[in-house]
């Protein structure tokens, strides 16, 4: 009986003393004692949230009045025209988006128009592009050409920006009233004697350039066309 207990006492003794070992083993290794609960933990986290994308300040322009944005209320889209055209080369690009102008005067009062035609540019780089303006008296008008290129004629749209404040200008002709308006690729809009002059025509199947000429009347917003 005695020798069973003597046994007894020193199994546990080598028991205790090998679980001592081995942690003192891990210690010294820098093992931890839970090495697969870290693991999991930290392959569980969940990952950062994307950052939220800023608008875009597609083109813009400097007056005395303030300065005019036209900014892309979403991600745009951006990518080359893939083959040459009328409206660029293979490697020129074609960006769209969804656009609104935005006017800050300054005095920083902002002011948001709609060009709801405006959906696109095809331009040979993809930085912001800068607006040309023309000088009226007491106002100056920024010109928005979103196509550099085009083989009849380049659509442009006018903001007028004073010290009343940014509109867009509209242009009546005999066919009736439009935001925008076209002028022959390899000319230049311009101003004389407060009215604008524009070389227009020469599209298919009509080889007559005309030159054609615009009041403008800046409290209707409008351009008229006039004989």
């Amino acid at each position: 009986m005695l020798k069973r207990i003597i046994l007894s006492v020193l199994g546990v003794s080598l028991l205790v003393f090998a679980t001592s070992c081995t942690k003192s083993e891990q210690q010294q290794n820098g093992v931890s004692a839970a090495p697969h609960t870290a693991a999991m933990t930290e392959s569980s986290s969940s990952p950062s949230p994307s950052p939220v994308t800023a608008s875009q300040v597609r083109a813009a322009g400097e007056s005395q009045y303030g300065t005019l944005e036209i900014q892309s209320t979403v991600p745009e889209k951006v990518e080359k025209l893939g083959a040459p055209s009328c409206y660029g080369t293979a490697e020129d690009y074609k960006i769209s988006g969804t656009y609104k102008v935005q006017f800050t005067d300054t005095a920083n009062k902002v002011t948001e128009l709609t060009l709801s035609s405006l959906t696109s540019f095809i331009q040979p780089g993809n930085e912001t592009l800068q607006l040309k303006k023309l000088a009226f008296p007491e106002h100056e008008v920024f010109v928005i050409i979103p196509n550099y290129k085009d083989c009849h004629g380049l659509s442009f749209y006018l903001i007028d920006v004073s010290k009343e404040g940014a509109f867009p200008l509209k242009f009546l002709t005999g066919e009736g009233t439009f935001d925008q308006y076209d002028f022959l690729p390899n000319t230049e809009l311009k101003v004389k004697n407060g009215v604008l002059l524009v070389q227009h025509g020469g599209g298919a199947g009509n080889e007559a350039v005309m030159e054609q000429k615009f009041k403008p009347d800046f409290n209707t917003h409008v351009l008229e066309l006039t004989p």
